[in-house]
């Protein structure tokens, strides 16, 4: 997770994480390999360009933005729906 105001290439490979995101944010799409979002559905502006787009993506995580901080290590898997927390 990268705090708002870091250089964007430190985004690179990395799985963003957001409780909101707005169609601004498309350009960033293909700097990440996930993206998890608080709000929203899967027929979401973000959902639905990151599908088109071939990213990973997890919408509607109830609580995402309050258990993980910028620097934590997650595993997530965009088909089933699951994150994993591997380091705090």
């Amino acid at each position: 997770m990268v705090s708002p105001g870091n250089d964007l290439q430190t985004l690179r490979g990395c799985i963003l994480v957001a409780e909101r995101t707005d169609p601004g944010w498309i350009s960033l799409y293909p700097l990440v390999s996930g993206i998890l979002v608080e709000r929203g559905s899967l027929l979401s502006h973000s959902a639905v360009v990151a599908r088109e787009m071939g990213i990973p993506t997890i919408v509607a995580v109830r609580g995402l933005t309050q258990r993980l901080r910028s620097g934590m290590h997650v595993r997530m898997d965009g088909r089933e729906g699951t994150i994993e927390i591997l380091s705090p």
